[in-house]
Protein backbone atom coordinates (compact mmCIF):
# COMPACT_ATOMS: atom_id res chain seq x y z
CA UNK A 1 0.00 0.00 0.00
CA UNK A 2 1.44 3.34 -1.05
CA UNK A 3 1.99 6.35 1.20
CA UNK A 4 -0.89 8.23 -0.45
CA UNK A 5 -3.31 5.36 0.19
CA UNK A 6 -2.24 5.14 3.85
CA UNK A 7 -2.72 8.88 4.29
CA UNK A 8 -6.16 8.68 2.66
CA UNK A 9 -7.12 5.70 4.85
CA UNK A 10 -5.97 7.58 7.97
CA UNK A 11 -8.03 10.63 7.02
CA UNK A 12 -11.10 8.46 6.33
CA UNK A 13 -10.71 6.72 9.70
CA UNK A 14 -10.40 10.07 11.47
CA UNK A 15 -13.52 11.42 9.74
CA UNK A 16 -15.39 8.18 10.50
CA UNK A 17 -14.53 8.33 14.21
CA UNK A 18 -15.50 12.01 14.30
CA UNK A 19 -18.90 11.32 12.70
CA UNK A 20 -19.62 8.37 14.99
CA UNK A 21 -18.74 10.47 18.06
CA UNK A 22 -20.84 13.41 16.83
CA UNK A 23 -23.95 11.35 16.07
CA UNK A 24 -23.56 9.40 19.32
CA UNK A 25 -23.45 12.70 21.21
CA UNK A 26 -26.48 13.96 19.28
CA UNK A 27 -28.37 10.74 20.08
CA UNK A 28 -27.69 11.13 23.80
CA UNK A 29 -28.70 14.78 23.61
CA UNK A 30 -32.06 13.93 22.05
CA UNK A 31 -32.73 11.09 24.52
CA UNK A 32 -31.50 12.60 27.80
CA UNK A 33 -31.37 16.38 27.48
CA UNK A 34 -34.45 18.00 29.07
CA UNK A 35 -36.44 20.66 27.26
CA UNK A 36 -36.47 22.88 30.33
CA UNK A 37 -34.44 23.27 33.50
CA UNK A 38 -35.53 25.10 36.66
CA UNK A 39 -34.45 28.69 37.31
CA UNK A 40 -34.80 30.44 40.66
CA UNK A 41 -35.28 34.21 40.84
CA UNK A 42 -34.84 36.02 44.16
CA UNK A 43 -35.83 39.66 43.74
CA UNK A 44 -35.02 40.50 47.38
CA UNK A 45 -31.34 39.64 46.94
CA UNK A 46 -31.13 40.36 43.21
CA UNK A 47 -29.80 36.87 42.48
CA UNK A 48 -30.61 34.35 39.75
CA UNK A 49 -29.86 30.61 40.09
CA UNK A 50 -29.53 28.32 37.07
CA UNK A 51 -29.83 24.53 37.28
CA UNK A 52 -27.91 23.91 34.06
CA UNK A 53 -27.68 20.69 32.05
CA UNK A 54 -24.39 19.76 30.36
CA UNK A 55 -25.97 18.70 27.07
CA UNK A 56 -27.63 22.09 26.68
CA UNK A 57 -24.22 23.06 25.26
CA UNK A 58 -24.58 20.59 22.41
CA UNK A 59 -23.22 22.18 19.24
CA UNK A 60 -20.53 24.21 21.01
CA UNK A 61 -16.92 23.40 21.90
CA UNK A 62 -18.12 21.45 24.95
CA UNK A 63 -19.49 18.86 22.50
CA UNK A 64 -15.90 17.67 22.06
CA UNK A 65 -14.44 18.46 25.51
CA UNK A 66 -17.17 16.73 27.56
CA UNK A 67 -17.66 12.99 27.63
CA UNK A 68 -20.89 11.98 25.83
CA UNK A 69 -21.53 9.48 28.64
CA UNK A 70 -22.01 12.30 31.16
CA UNK A 71 -25.52 12.90 29.91
CA UNK A 72 -26.85 13.96 33.32
CA UNK A 73 -24.06 16.25 34.50
CA UNK A 74 -25.56 19.22 36.32
CA UNK A 75 -23.96 22.63 36.87
CA UNK A 76 -25.53 25.09 39.32
CA UNK A 77 -24.75 28.74 38.63
CA UNK A 78 -25.44 31.98 40.49
CA UNK A 79 -25.70 35.36 38.74
CA UNK A 80 -26.62 38.93 39.63
CA UNK A 81 -29.86 40.03 37.98
CA UNK A 82 -28.28 43.44 37.24
CA UNK A 83 -25.75 41.70 34.94
CA UNK A 84 -28.38 39.90 32.82
CA UNK A 85 -29.85 41.09 29.53
CA UNK A 86 -32.55 39.45 27.40
CA UNK A 87 -31.84 38.49 23.79
CA UNK A 88 -34.37 37.19 21.24
CA UNK A 89 -33.05 34.92 18.46
CA UNK A 90 -34.88 33.10 15.67
CA UNK A 91 -34.25 30.24 13.25
CA UNK A 92 -36.06 29.84 9.91
CA UNK A 93 -36.44 26.49 8.12
CA UNK A 94 -37.82 26.47 4.53
CA UNK A 95 -40.54 23.97 3.65
CA UNK A 96 -40.53 21.83 0.54
CA UNK A 97 -44.13 22.86 -0.21
CA UNK A 98 -43.23 26.53 0.08
CA UNK A 99 -43.02 29.00 2.89
CA UNK A 100 -41.00 28.51 6.08
CA UNK A 101 -41.25 27.63 9.73
CA UNK A 102 -39.73 30.03 12.23
CA UNK A 103 -38.92 29.27 15.87
CA UNK A 104 -37.88 31.78 18.53
CA UNK A 105 -35.58 31.50 21.53
CA UNK A 106 -35.50 33.94 24.41
CA UNK A 107 -31.98 33.75 25.84
CA UNK A 108 -30.34 35.59 28.69
CA UNK A 109 -26.77 36.81 28.33
CA UNK A 110 -24.67 37.43 31.43
CA UNK A 111 -22.17 40.30 31.25
CA UNK A 112 -19.30 41.35 33.46
CA UNK A 113 -20.53 44.00 35.95
CA UNK A 114 -20.98 47.44 34.35
CA UNK A 115 -19.80 46.21 30.93
CA UNK A 116 -21.23 44.64 27.77
CA UNK A 117 -18.71 41.77 27.75
CA UNK A 118 -20.67 38.49 27.66
CA UNK A 119 -19.31 35.83 30.03
CA UNK A 120 -22.18 33.31 29.99
CA UNK A 121 -25.68 32.70 28.67
CA UNK A 122 -28.69 30.45 29.29
CA UNK A 123 -31.99 29.66 27.60
CA UNK A 124 -35.05 31.23 29.21
CA UNK A 125 -37.87 30.20 26.84
CA UNK A 126 -38.48 28.78 23.37
CA UNK A 127 -41.65 29.16 21.32
CA UNK A 128 -43.01 29.08 17.78
CA UNK A 129 -44.35 32.64 18.08
CA UNK A 130 -42.62 35.92 18.92
CA UNK A 131 -43.49 36.76 22.52
CA UNK A 132 -41.87 38.86 25.23
CA UNK A 133 -44.45 37.88 27.85
CA UNK A 134 -42.04 35.75 29.91
CA UNK A 135 -39.30 38.39 29.81
CA UNK A 136 -41.65 41.26 30.73
CA UNK A 137 -43.21 39.27 33.58
CA UNK A 138 -39.79 38.39 35.04
CA UNK A 139 -38.65 42.01 34.74
CA UNK A 140 -41.78 43.14 36.57
CA UNK A 141 -41.29 40.49 39.24
CA UNK A 142 -37.65 41.46 39.87
CA UNK A 143 -38.36 45.21 39.88
CA UNK A 144 -41.68 45.65 41.70
CA UNK A 145 -42.39 45.37 45.43
CA UNK A 146 -46.03 44.34 45.21
CA UNK A 147 -46.91 42.27 48.29
CA UNK A 148 -48.83 39.85 46.09
CA UNK A 149 -45.53 38.74 44.60
CA UNK A 150 -44.46 37.45 48.02
CA UNK A 151 -47.21 34.83 48.01
CA UNK A 152 -46.19 31.28 47.10
CA UNK A 153 -49.06 30.36 44.79
CA UNK A 154 -47.54 27.04 43.71
CA UNK A 155 -44.65 25.50 45.68
CA UNK A 156 -41.71 24.25 43.64
CA UNK A 157 -42.33 20.73 44.92
CA UNK A 158 -45.59 20.63 42.95
CA UNK A 159 -43.80 20.98 39.62
CA UNK A 160 -42.71 17.91 37.66
CA UNK A 161 -39.34 18.39 35.96
CA UNK A 162 -37.90 16.15 33.21
CA UNK A 163 -34.84 15.56 35.42
CA UNK A 164 -34.46 15.04 39.15
CA UNK A 165 -33.79 18.44 40.71
CA UNK A 166 -31.47 18.39 43.70
CA UNK A 167 -30.24 21.88 44.57
CA UNK A 168 -27.03 21.98 46.67
CA UNK A 169 -27.75 22.94 50.28
CA UNK A 170 -25.83 26.24 50.05
CA UNK A 171 -27.60 27.34 46.87
CA UNK A 172 -30.98 26.22 48.23
CA UNK A 173 -30.60 28.45 51.30
CA UNK A 174 -29.19 31.41 49.34
CA UNK A 175 -31.96 31.32 46.76
CA UNK A 176 -34.60 31.43 49.53
CA UNK A 177 -33.00 34.30 51.49
CA UNK A 178 -35.56 37.00 52.36
CA UNK A 179 -33.05 39.86 52.21
CA UNK A 180 -29.57 40.71 51.00
CA UNK A 181 -28.40 40.78 54.62
CA UNK A 182 -29.62 37.22 55.18
CA UNK A 183 -27.95 36.19 51.92
CA UNK A 184 -24.62 37.67 53.10
CA UNK A 185 -24.91 35.84 56.44
CA UNK A 186 -25.47 32.52 54.67
CA UNK A 187 -22.59 33.20 52.30
CA UNK A 188 -20.23 34.08 55.19
CA UNK A 189 -21.26 30.91 57.04
CA UNK A 190 -20.40 28.66 54.10
CA UNK A 191 -17.18 30.52 53.35
CA UNK A 192 -16.06 29.84 56.93
CA UNK A 193 -16.94 26.16 56.52
CA UNK A 194 -14.95 25.96 53.27
CA UNK A 195 -11.94 27.67 54.87
CA UNK A 196 -12.12 25.28 57.84
CA UNK A 197 -12.29 22.23 55.57
CA UNK A 198 -9.28 23.43 53.56
CA UNK A 199 -7.22 23.99 56.73
CA UNK A 200 -8.25 20.57 58.08
CA UNK A 201 -7.10 18.87 54.87
CA UNK A 202 -3.77 20.71 54.99
CA UNK A 203 -3.18 19.60 58.62
CA UNK A 204 -3.91 15.96 57.74
CA UNK A 205 -1.35 16.11 54.94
Amino acid sequence: MGTKHRALLLICCFIGVFLVYFFFHMFLSVIFSPEDCPIRLNRKTGKVYIYDHCLLYFGSLRTFTCSPLKAKEITVKEFNWADIQGCMTSVSVPLGSGGMVRSYRLECVVCEPNTTKVIDHFLLAADTSLSYDEWMWINSYMAFSDKNLDAEFMPEEDFTWPIKVNWPEEIDKKSKASSLEEYQQIDAQYQQMKTYNIKTKEIKK
